[in-house]
């Protein structure tokens, strides 16, 4: 009798084993695939974040997070996952060109001085999307030791410095696009907010080549508005003197009538 009672135990205890076991596995499966698709998300908007992002706005620093980043999120993708012949491709294209940025000149005079096209609002609000997403993958990567903090709070600088490259170059590629077409009032609106922009910026002293091609543009487009109110005016006033003169006539033609009628 004892023995079955130990033996009726004993499967009992391995029929709650096996749940347990076959719980825990289920609960890591799941934990597994969860992460995999965080980190396939991770994978996806760095890799956004690297081509929609102008190069314009990136200084070493910030590209030499990215670049580590989306290099480790690559080696956490094939940990928790598999190898892959394209993964091993891009994680090899990105070691060159975490090569060649660590070898680079520094360029930021330069390159702060050009403008990059942002044509419309969608394609703005996307790089300032992405610009949130790296500020927070900065903080997760400072934790894990990816990158110390005094390069850390190097990019975090440089994204906000895009903040303000964002509405700077959308609202000059819109205006160069209504100067265009003619569209002088909306343009000055555009350049003038453009201008105030680079006045608050953070590196106000760098954007020297932006102030004085935006005054520029300014004079030149308020001078058109002028040109067009002048015209306007002009033409305003010629038809006036037209309907005067319409009016005078059809006086004279009618005096004319009525002498003949009194004759």
């Amino acid at each position: 009798m004892t023995t079955f009672v130990i033996l009726g135990a004993l499967i009992l205890a391995t029929l709650v084993g096996s749940l347990a076991m076959k719980s825990y596995l289920e609960k890591r499966r799941i934990e597994r695939a969860r992460l995999l698709v965080d980190l396939h998300d991770d994978l996806r908007r760095m890799q956004t974040a690297l081509t929609v992002v102008p190069q314009v706005y990136m200084d070493t620093p910030t590209k030499l997070f990215m670049i580590k980043r989306l290099m480790q999120i690559i080696d956490q993708v094939q940990e928790t996952g598999s190898e892959t012949d394209h993964l091993n491709d891009l994680h090899q294209g990105l070691q060159t060109q975490l090569d060649a940025t660590i070898s680079a000149k520094d360029d930021s005079v330069a390159r702060l001085a050009k403008w990059t096209v942002i044509d419309n609002a969608d394609t703005a609000h996307e790089i300032k999307s992405l610009v949130k997403y790296l500020h927070a993958q900065i903080l997760s990567s400072v934790k894990i030791g990816l990158i110390p903090r005094a390069h850390a709070s190097r990019v975090v600088k440089n994204l906000k410095v895009i903040s303000y490259r964002i509405g700077l170059d959308l609202n000059y590629t819109l205006a160069r696009n209504a100067l265009k077409m003619k569209k002088y009032r909306p343009a000055l609106g555009k350049l003038r907010l453009a201008l105030s922009i680079t006045l608050k910026s953070p590196i106000k002293q760098h954007l020297k080549p932006q102030q004085e091609t935006l005054k520029k543009l300014i004079v030149q487009t308020e001078a058109k508005i002028a040109e067009q109110q002048k015209e306007s005016n002009k033409s305003t006033a010629n038809k006036l003197a037209s309907g005067v003169e319409k009016i005078q006539e059809e006086n004279d033609l009618e005096q004319k009538k009525n002498q003949y009628d009194r004759e």
